[in-house]
């Protein structure tokens, strides 16, 4: 019944939305020029769940800096509500947010130099905390209210099933090179370090893994922009929007698809970031005991 329930109010909660949505984006725009008639904030530009926000709540806690956060500026990865699908034609999850039109416009359509960080994270990972997260809004929206007593089995099947799973890996493709100009696949990527600097044209980007530890993280967003940054916290943690326990059921069970982690640590985007061995690593930690718990990012 809650879960008819919940389908039912479905339109009613996206109407709802539509009638705020233009005027929350209408304030995002001003926060956004007020913070170019400033200077030039540093845009944290990461695919969803990456631990963008645990480094963009760093920044904005660092004098002198300031920070607008996105996820998309492809306008085709935006999602405008139920009636769209959830994927986009080239296989990329898309996502609704105020901060994406504005950012568009106000960062992209001009000749202003841009400093940008890009989060890298395991592509199971990345997977199971986008499917939970965003549960109610996306991928379990006929049973979101159930999904605590669903079954662990039947959680996993409808993930495989439904979720696009190589999207940790398209976001550079359709949406980071695409934007910048710049594609680390191609280009190469210092795994061993976690870290590597790209400059192309007017952007100046960081992309950064979210694995390696926070002083890792600290050390080399302090190299990157010149300031000794905040400490970085955990921020947005995946339980605050999941339905109760299924994250954590379904990152327990993972392990037991050692097919679905061979293909997803195959993927270009998983090659190109770890190395070899680290690849192996995160292959032993997903499939071996206490599997799922091999994710060192501080936020999702």
């Amino acid at each position: 019944m809650r879960d008819a329930l919940e389908v039912v109010n479905t339109p009613f909660r996206f109407a709802q939305d539509t009638l705020r949505f233009p005027r929350s984006e209408r304030r995002m725009t001003r926060r956004i020029e007020a913070q170019l008639d400033r200077g030039t904030p540093i845009v944290v530009y990461s695919a969803p769940k990456t631990a963008s926000t645990a480094v963009a709540a760093a920044l904005d806690r660092t004098r002198g800096i300031e920070t607008v956060k996105v996820h998309f500026l492809q306008p085709e990865h935006f999602w405008a509500g139920p009636l769209q699908p959830k994927v986009a034609r080239d296989g990329l999850l898309r996502h609704r947010a105020i901060e994406q039109r504005p950012s568009r416009r106000l960062l992209l359509d001009g000749d202003r130099p841009l400093r940008i960080v890009s989060m890298v994270r395991d592509p199971i990972a990345f997977n199971l905390s986008n499917y939970t997260y965003f549960g109610r809004a996306y991928w379990m929206r006929t049973f979101w209210r159930s999904a605590p007593w669903v079954p662990t089995q039947r959680l996993i099947a409808h993930f495989l099933a439904t979720f696009p799973h190589e999207s940790a890996s398209r976001w550079w493709t359709h949406e980071f090179a695409r934007t910048t100009g710049i594609d680390p696949l191609a280009e190469g990527f210092d795994a061993a370090r976690g870290w590597q600097r790209y400059r192309r044209g007017r952007f100046d980007c960081l992309v950064l893994r979210a694995d390696i530890a926070d002083a890792g993280k600290h050390a080399a967003l302090a190299e990157w922009s010149g300031t000794d940054i905040a400490a970085i916290e955990r921020e947005n943690p995946n339980d605050a929007q999941s339905a109760p326990g299924v994250y954590a059921r379904m990152k327990a069970a993972i392990g037991g698809q050692p097919d679905y982690i061979a293909r997803m640590l195959d993927l270009p985007a998983t090659r190109a970031f770890f190395t070899p061995a680290q690849r192996e690593a995160i292959r032993a930690r997903w499939e071996g005991p206490g599997r799922g718990a091999i994710d060192g990012a501080t936020a999702s």
